[in-house]
């Protein structure tokens, strides 16, 4: 068994650091930096969200004050300065909300439009995509509403896509497939739900199947 002496152990760790300790400090220092890079981001994170909360929060209260002007001009800096938050997107869905309330449908499109392009959470984008198949619905807009009806992913909002769907083939005048879109909307809709009623109207509204 070979044995070393004290003088030989200092000399095998000198030249052990002289290979690699340069590495070591390296990927010490590389490790610290990534630790307190990582704790900055989450703490930034967690803060754009608190005060992205905080901004949407006074866009609403605006809004219940009849503050219309400061409530808009909240949800611009939402969109703009914490695009990355959840706020941003639901400050957008209300922006145009406002917008077509009193008239301005082309801020009211682009907002939805933002949403839909932006937005990470698929309920919101959902919700943008029927809300400006709505409006493209109004003003004649059959094709391009038609094209929003027809997404793959749907996610739970079914019976909505379907329902617009069989509104633009009803103004099309396409009943049958309206009747058909109108029907498979129901099979979507819980019972009890209020939400029944309206489409088993559009559905009457329709008429009698015609016979060959």
């Amino acid at each position: 068994m070979t044995s070393y002496t004290e003088q030989e152990e200092l000399d095998k760790l000198k030249a052990w650091w002289k290979n690699y300790g340069n590495s070591l400090i390296f990927g010490v220092l590389l490790g610290v930096i990534v630790l307190f890079g990582f704790r900055y981001w989450s703490h930034q994170k967690e803060q754009s969200l608190v005060d992205a909360s905080a901004l949407y929060d006074q866009m609403v209260q605006s809004l219940r004050t009849s503050n219309r002007d400061e409530a808009m001009k909240t949800g611009d800096t939402l969109i703009k300065e914490y695009a990355s938050t959840p706020y941003a997107a639901m400050a957008a869905l209300l922006h145009a909300r406002v917008d077509h309330e009193a008239g301005d449908t082309v801020s009211a499109r682009k907002n939805l439009q933002w949403v839909i392009d932006n937005a990470r959470d698929s309920g919101a984008i959902h919700a943008a995509r029927l809300r400006l198949a709505r409006l493209l619905v109004n003003s004649g807009e059959m094709d391009a509403a038609l094209a929003l009806a027809n997404v793959k992913d749907q996610a739970g909002f079914e019976a909505e896509y379907l329902e617009l769907k069989g509104d633009v083939l009803s103004a099309q005048g396409h009943r049958d497939e309206a009747r058909t879109a109108y029907r498979e909307a129901l099979k979507h809709v819980p019972s009890g739900s209020p939400y029944l009623p309206v489409l088993t109207m559009k559905l009457d509204d329709l008429g009698p199947e015609k016979t060959p």
